[in-house]
């Protein structure tokens, strides 16, 4: 059932608006989206793909529903000759520092350059941030399997002086 309603329209964009508003994860999920964004969106301008083009297979590879759909909302307004960092800056879909740096690049000439370093950045950052988790999550798990086995013990025990209290009395 699930899985159904994650994958109707409606349900992947209620899913993927939940998933960015998580701590931690959505924070990670917008970084990795972000970082594939202007990756694939370097590669293709570097390569010779139009704008609009290299947007319209953007948004596919984003891997996130509300993202893709600010990603297709910019697209349009760079056709009706925006720039491509207000219309993402007016999503607010996009961290700062992103739309920054695509703006510097648009009027710098140097878009692809300052895409793939902004890619570089967000990669270091996801890798970074999931080296801190997995490296908490060591300890985390040794206090909770002492917490089950401190519970298994204690149901064990407390029977057992129940059963030598019986007895003695």
């Amino acid at each position: 059932m699930f899985r159904s309603w994650k994958n109707s329209p409606s349900g992947s964009k209620q899913w993927d608006q939940i998933v960015l508003k998580l701590p931690l994860i959505g924070r990670l999920a917008r970084m990795i989206a972000v970082a594939r964004f202007t990756r694939t969106l370097a590669t293709l301008l570097t390569g010779g793909v139009a704008m609009l083009q290299a947007m319209d297979i953007v948004k596919n590879v984003v891997g996130n529903s509300v993202l893709a759909k600010a990603i297709e909302e910019a697209r349009d307004n760079i056709r009706e000759g925006e720039s491509i960092a207000a219309p993402l800056k007016k999503s607010g879909q996009f961290f700062p520092i992103v739309i920054h740096m695509i703006a510097i690049g648009e009027k710098t000439g140097e878009l692809e350059g300052m895409l793939t370093q902004v890619s570089n950045s967000f990669d270091f950052q996801v890798e970074t941030e999931i080296e801190g988790l997995t490296s908490a999550l060591g300890p985390l798990l040794i206090v909770v399997m002492g917490a089950l086995i401190g519970s298994v013990v204690f149901s064990i025990m407390v029977p057992i002086f129940e059963m030598s209290n019986l007895g003695s009395g």
